[in-house]
């Protein structure tokens, strides 16, 4: 059997000898070829960076807002997106209307890595507490929650959580891994 029986497409002939190749077709590819030896090897790929911690930062964010918005749709929540109060100039990770029609304003602090998740950190704690104070003097402000992966641990961050929710700045703070805390948002 001849070996071009067995192939799935028609052999060609075989090349010819290049003392027979026509004298337009060299031009041709030698024209085609760099000029130098380094523009002929090729390129080596960088591996890729590793993400930046504000990269990372934010798609740990993304994927804490996702879960936040799963639970409340899950607890009857109609979903309205984030909204910019410009009377006040803060902005609210989601607008939600309540199973029992009330109109609540989330706020979402959390990650599932780090030193100081969540409302661990004082600055995020600070951010939280500043914008719920600010939405206290919108003509007509909603309950203002805020959903955290991590509560704030003893001592000032602690005492500042305390105090925002006795000046009433924060209608509540709902750690997401609690099922206890989760449903208090039945409130509303």
């Amino acid at each position: 059997m001849d070996p071009s029986d067995q192939l799935p497409f028609v052999a060609a002939a075989p090349p010819a000898e290049p003392d027979a190749v026509d004298a337009e077709a060299i031009e041709a590819i030698e024209a085609a070829e760099p000029a130098t030896a380094s523009e002929a090897e090729p390129a080596i790929a960088s591996p890729p960076a590793a993400p930046s911690f504000q990269a990372s930062a934010g798609i740990q964010g993304r994927q804490f807002a996702e879960q936040c918005d799963t639970l409340l749709r899950h607890l009857g929540y109609d979903l309205h997106g984030r909204r910019v109060l410009t009377e006040v100039g803060v902005e609210i990770d989601q607008e939600a209307m309540s199973p029992t029609g009330v109109v609540v304003w989330f706020e979402y602090k959390g990650s599932v890595q780090g030193h100081r998740p969540g409302l661990r950190r004082t600055d995020t704690l600070k951010k939280a507490v500043a914008n719920g104070a600010l939405l206290r003097a919108h003509p007509d402000p909603a309950p203002y929650v805020v959903i955290t992966s991590h509560l704030p641990e003893a001592g000032s961050g602690a005492a500042m959580l305390e105090a925002a929710l006795r000046l009433e700045y924060v209608a509540d703070v709902v750690c997401l891994y609690d099922p206890k805390a989760t449903q208090r948002l039945a409130r509303w």
